[in-house]
């Protein structure tokens, strides 16, 4: 399969980059991108591509071509690496098990779990690009950028408080939240300082965003007063070291009473789920950041039909979201047809949607 550079511009004259960028920057738009800002592999997407999981997660020219089939085959007007929440926690010492073709990585060890009085030593500056999927990931997204023609590109990264999670068992984490709020700065501290060092050298790749996902710091799971204390101050020192790339930061959950603190990290975007209330996110972020989502992922895009998808996806819309894009990131049993009633509803909104 050979995945042809996108068309410079569609029929309004805008190219698909333009168009994303306006609408991280709450500019007035044609109509919202639609776009896969969380992870976007499916098993029909790899067999088309001939790039599939696992073998994706370790192979750059792969990962690449996986990215950029996106938008040939499913519509996606975005090109996204990589497909896991897990190489920083393998970075810093834990065990991954990569997966299956239908399956994401696991962390499935915890280095510091019953250890958690360790001293923690960081990976040199400049060992941090040589590390083994931190190199394929870099030298994948130098590949989809080049390939990617004026689509916008994406690099998924995690956030400090779910990488702490995956040191010391998130079980752990949670509960000292509660009852060793210092073991909680200590762990999460240290994920930040790894991975603003990563987030500086993401920063001169030239992508146009980084989406940071944390689910650990969700509603689901703390208070917005945790939230406050142990991930928005390391969510801010991550994002302090871009210079140049648009920041969009995920969190899974009904996130509605969450963001404020999402706005007070610094994201040019905040990615949300179905949970969340579409009309009640716009009215309360009123344009202070981009919103992004919120079509369920499990229903309608799963388990739904086309038409379902069509109405949940016309529902952001209305609500006024700026980027129409699944609310968490795409089970890889999602069929075509569904991804292309979301894709087509957006695309072929009235001029003055």
């Amino acid at each position: 399969m050979t995945t042809t550079v996108a068309r410079p511009k569609d029929e309004s004259g805008v190219t698909m980059r333009e168009r994303m960028l306006r609408a991280l920057a709450c500019k007035e738009n044609d109509r919202p991108p639609v776009a896969g800002m969380t992870t976007s592999g499916t098993v029909q997407l790899m067999d088309y591509a001939n790039a599939a999981w696992p073998e994706v997660h370790t192979d750059a020219v792969k990962m690449s071509r996986l990215a950029l089939a996106a938008y040939p085959y499913l519509g996606l007007e975005s090109a996204r690496v990589p497909y896991c929440l897990s190489y920083e926690a393998e970075a810093l010492g834990c065990n991954v098990f990569l997966g299956t073709k239908n399956s994401t990585p696991m962390v499935k060890s915890h280095p510091y779990k019953d250890n958690f009085d360790a001293d923690l030593v960081l990976p040199k500056r400049s060992e941090i690009p040589r590390i083994a999927r931190n190199k394929v990931i870099l030298d994948a997204a130098r590949m989809m950028k080049e390939g990617a023609g004026d689509r916008p590109t994406i690099v998924g990264v995690t956030g400090p408080f779910t990488i702490a999670g995956h040191l010391v068992g998130t079980e752990n984490l949670l509960l000292w939240v509660l009852t060793d709020p210092e073991l909680v700065h200590k762990f999460v501290k240290f994920a930040a300082t790894y991975e603003k060092e990563w987030l500086k050298i993401v920063d001169k790749l030239g992508v146009d965003i980084v989406q940071m996902s944390e689910p650990s710091a969700s509603l689901d799971m703390i208070s917005p007063e945790s939230f406050r204390e142990f991930a928005l101050p390391y969510i801010q020192e991550t994002f302090s070291g871009m210079e140049h790339t648009k920041k969009v930061l995920h969190i899974c959950g009904n996130m509605v009473d969450g963001l404020e603190n999402m706005i007070a990290t610094g994201a040019d975007g905040l990615s949300i789920e179905e949970k969340s209330d579409p009309y009640r996110s716009v009215k309360l972020v009123d344009s202070r950041a981009a919103l992004i989502g919120n079509v369920g992922v499990v229903r309608p895009l799963l388990q739904g039909t086309p038409e379902q998808v069509r109405e949940m996806a016309l529902k952001s819309v209305d609500a006024g979201f700026n980027v129409i894009s699944a609310g968490c990131g795409l089970s890889a049993m999602i069929s075509r047809d569904n991804i292309a009633a979301m894709v087509d509803m957006v695309k072929n909104l009235p001029k003055k949607w």
